[in-house]
């Protein structure tokens, strides 16, 4: 898999009433595709960090201040932008795990993992989010699987199959 980081990207449909279109907030941080975010009050969503526990839904896709479509925002103020979110708790997305010694079993189906928020790719607009560690207690993501794709198994580099565990729209998470 060569470690492929590209945040979280949707397995299969996207319910339309699902994708809602947020402000961003014009702050330092870049938000890429894929990138999983937070509401921030009166200024529309920002990147959640890893640990967040108030998390709104993934970004599909930005349109820039013009009404653009955009490629992601890029950090430094601008201002402007709109993301559009998939605010929906039970949307299926396809994550990359990644670790150097701790393979990944079939057993870890049903255990939970926060992601690293990683480097978003300036060129195409993709995420740097990936999983490193899986955990019993409550985080971020939930693992349902591992994706079904040629060449993907169980181990140190593989492809998973996970929902937001942690989300405004569930009870196991606090609102904003």
């Amino acid at each position: 898999m060569a470690t492929a980081k590209y945040g979280l990207e949707p397995i299969g449909p996207q319910k339309p009433d699902a994708l809602v279109k947020f402000d961003v907030d014009p702050s330092a941080t870049a938000i890429y595709r894929g990138d999983v975010v937070e509401l921030v009050a009166d200024k529309g969503i920002a990147q959640a960090a890893a640990q967040n526990q108030d998390n709104i839904g993934v970004v599909v896709g930005f349109y820039d201040a013009d009404g653009l479509p955009a490629l992601y925002y890029p950090a430094g103020n601008a201002a402007g932008y709109t993301a559009i979110v998939n605010i929906d708790p039970h949307q299926l997305y396809k994550v990359h795990y990644y670790h150097a010694s701790t393979a990944l079993t079939a057993a870890y189906v049903g255990s939970c993992a926060d992601w690293v928020v990683g480097t978003g790719n300036t060129t195409t607009g993709q995420s740097g989010a990936y999983v490193t560690a899986l955990a019993a207690d409550a985080a971020g993501l939930y693992v349902l699987g591992l994706y079904e794709q040629q060449g993907n198994e169980w181990g140190t580099d593989c492809e998973l199959v996970v929902k937001l565990h942690e989300h405004v729209h569930t009870p196991a998470a606090a609102g904003i």
